[in-house]
């Protein structure tokens, strides 16, 4: 029990930035994309950074244990590979969901902070590169990379790694509402499985990078559209 609550702990410590950042957020106004910027560096980059050194300099983790090999150019494509087979499942997720409202008035809602602003392409380009990378980075690290490694001093079952750090990672959503909660389930659980069975983190990081650009842009919505829904 006391390891089971140490552990606990430690991915609650890790996940507050985020569990906390879905509190403030829905009070920014949508037009507001620079304030919305600013408190994503000081929270986002700066609070999540400072906890994976406290969490590094605590032996919560290794930089090893983390599997992610910049240098092996099939990791790399494999992550493409990857982002390719999620963007196309989750397109005809997509339009299964728009044909249900359409015609049977069903809705699933999601909610978004970060709408893309009105500025030249460069610079909304470089808007979504930023959100997408950071994500991609800290979000793989920690909901998949760091709290499997330290679920695993529990238990070396699949499933419940899979299901533990896929909560988690829902969690973390808990504000955006139920669409988001089934994205952040699939896509938490697809990633948790893969890393677990692959013991590699840098093609999901690339996937996930991927993955929320093309989300970012609505890109789902977009092919959706285009066939009348």
């Amino acid at each position: 029990m006391k390891n089971i609550i140490l552990v606990v702990t430690r991915l609650l410590v890790l996940a507050s930035p985020l569990l906390l950042n879905d509190v403030y957020l829905p009070l920014v106004p949508k037009d507001a994309t620079k304030l919305n910027l600013v408190l994503d560096v000081l929270v986002y980059i700066g609070w999540q950074s400072t906890l994976l050194y406290v969490a590094y300099q605590a032996g919560w983790f290794s930089w090893s244990s983390l599997c992610i090999n910049l240098k092996h150019a099939g990791q790399w494509l494999w992550g493409i590979i990857l982002f390719v087979c999620v963007f196309f499942a989750y397109t005809g997720i997509t339009i299964a969901l728009l044909y249900a409202k359409t015609h049977y008035g069903i809705s699933v809602e999601s909610f978004w902070y970060f709408p893309l602003p009105k500025w030249n392409g460069a610079c909304v380009f470089l808007y979504v590169l930023y959100l997408s990378v950071t994500a991609g980075i800290y979000e793989e690290i920690i909901y998949r990379g760091i709290a499997i490694h330290q679920l695993r001093t529990l238990t070396s079952n699949t499933c419940i790694l899979v299901l533990s750090s896929t909560l988690l990672f829902v969690a973390i959503h808990w504000s955006m509402g139920p669409g988001t909660w089934i994205e952040a389930g699939l896509w938490g659980a697809l990633w948790a499985y893969l890393y677990i069975k692959t013991h590699s983190l840098l093609p999901i990081m690339i996937a996930h990078f991927l993955y929320d650009v093309a989300s970012i842009y609505g890109l789902h919505e977009a092919i959706a559209h285009s066939i009348g829904l």
